[in-house]
């Protein structure tokens, strides 16, 4: 039912509102959680270092690589270089690629020349125009000379050997990277290279399987990991949220526990409370403030009242029965205003007086239409309310509540205007709806039903009385039986209030 403008105050959004506009906000409104955000990131950087370690674990492996077939190298040219002149070579390319892990005899090159002319010995995919004998050898320290031969013993045994010492090279061929060794030893010299494309071949090959199921594992691990870690962190903000979740005009003396927190959490936490008790300060100063000036004022309007009802009643005149009536008036409307400021005051501090009884509802409401018909005869009235509804509450309190909806409806309903009071009961509670045509409001009015003092436009709101603070007080007392009063959707010349009261 349309509130008057004595009681068209902004209405604060329910629950069921505040869910409704959650789920019809757009998707972009939608922030990320903060955990999966911290999940995310962490993933990221673990994937960054593994992708390095990965990269410089390549590196690395690959030299190592390098360096294992730069032994083999030397070893096959050592070979080479100490074979006699006609040894035969037909098996011995396939044997040296075997030897050297190549895929294809063409990743192989090996020649051996004599200084003497005689013959040498060169593979299928030895290329002359590649100049190799003018390339930068170089000779490793572990290989940097060969140990001069031991003089033969007295017993005349033949010397062993000579190691012979290799050097090494690299160049560029076939669009790949060779290696190669060169071992001297008079009067011949080998060289053989070997494709490096089949040892980065075989280490990605080795690479991929271990990838197959190593990454994976660490990525789950990793997943994991951050996931817990972050659950860790969320842990003291989620309970500074659910803290604040609390935070009502009625539980402002709450405060966390840093027990056990860390230091920077710690500090979260003094911050909150210490705002909190601030809060609370204030809070209880205004509701004194409040208390205090009702008290105050109730006290000298009532002994105005009673003197201006005596000089009323002793006055001879009719222009001062007049003015003492008009103002007889003035001051019964601040002792009403006072009066519900103080039980707003109450309702603030959650100290609302209920002395609850079973009280029946139903009865309650005829006998308001009933009185509703005889002073609004222009009125459309009708009721849709089940005999025997009873419910506990406090009797004045709610009918009250009742009273302020009806009386409402009646101001703000056009001639000839419907009202239509409904109630249903549940085993849950009762809810009671008031609806009434009024005058279109917007919007903006609407959103202001239940600000305290707020009467709408103010051309109307002169050509009725009241104080702006019926639907606050009336949706207080709703709310101190544990229900709620409500502004309900509806077209914009019709107003729906809905009250709630639970059972229990």
């Amino acid at each position: 039912m349309r509130s008057s403008p004595q009681a068209m105050p902004a209405m604060r959004p329910s629950k069921r509102c505040a869910a409704w506009a959650t789920a019809s906000a757009t998707p972009g409104e939608h922030a990320m959680s903060f955990r999966v955000r911290l999940f995310g990131i962490t993933a990221l950087i673990v994937a960054l270092v593994l992708a390095l370690v990965m990269g410089l674990s390549w590196s690395g492996v690959l030299r190592h690589e390098v360096q294992r077939l730069d032994e083999r190298l030397c070893m096959e040219a050592r070979r080479l270089v100490s074979l006699p002149p006609m040894a035969p070579h037909a098996s011995l390319e396939s044997d040296v690629a075997d030897k050297l892990h190549l895929a294809s005899a063409r990743q192989l090159m090996m020649a051996v020349d004599r200084d003497d002319g005689g013959v040498g010995l060169r593979s299928s995919g030895w290329d002359d125009s590649l100049q190799l004998r003018r390339l930068e050898w170089m000779r490793k320290p572990s290989a940097a000379g060969a140990a001069p031969p031991p003089p033969p013993d007295g017993n005349g045994a033949p010397p062993p050997p000579p190691v012979v010492s290799c050097s090494f090279a690299s160049f560029s061929a076939r669009h790949s990277q060779w290696r190669a060794a060169r071992a001297d030893l008079a009067p011949a010299t080998a060289i053989i290279a070997a494709d490096l494309e089949a040892t980065e071949a075989d280490l990605r090959d080795a690479l991929r399987g271990l990838l197959v199921w190593a990454v994976p594992m660490a990525l789950a691990i990793t997943g994991l990991g951050a996931w817990l870690l972050s659950g860790i962190a969320m842990r003291p903000v989620n309970r500074l949220r659910d803290a604040m979740t609390q935070v009502t005009q009625k539980a402002l003396d709450q405060r966390l526990d840093d027990k056990g927190e860390d230091r920077e959490f710690k500090d979260m936490i003094t911050a909150f409370n210490t705002m909190l008790a601030r809060l609370e300060a204030s809070f209880h100063q205004a509701s004194r403030f409040s208390a205090d000036a009702a008290h105050e004022l109730k006290t000298p309007l009532t002994i105005l009242q009673g003197r201006i009802e005596q000089a009323l009643h002793q006055s001879g005149g009719e222009a001062v029965e007049l003015h003492l009536a008009q103002m007889l008036d003035e001051v019964r409307r601040l002792a009403a205003i006072t009066r519900k400021l103080l039980l707003l005051s109450q309702a603030d501090a959650g100290k609302v007086p209920l002395h609850v009884t079973r009280v029946d509802l139903s009865q309650m409401l005829e006998t308001m239409m009933a009185d509703a018909h005889m002073l609004a005869p222009d009125k459309l009235l009708s009721s849709d309310v089940p005999a025997g509804i009873v419910a506990p509450v406090d009797e004045q309190l709610v009918q009250q509540l009742f009273n302020n909806l009806v009386s409402n409806a009646l101001r703000y309903s056009p001639p000839g205007g419907r009202i239509h009071v409904k109630a249903t009961d549940s085993p849950s509670g009762t809810q009671i709806t008031f609806t009434n045509s009024s005058r279109p409001i917007s919007d903006a009015d609407r959103q202001r039903f239940f600000d305290r003092f707020y009467r709408g436009d103010a051309s109307h709101s002169r050509e009725v009385e009241g104080s702006g603070l019926g639907l606050s007080l009336a949706r207080e007392i709703a709310r101190a039986h544990g229900g709620d009063l409500t502004l309900e959707p509806g077209a914009a010349d019709e107003v729906r209030m809905r009250v709630w009261l639970p059972r229990a």
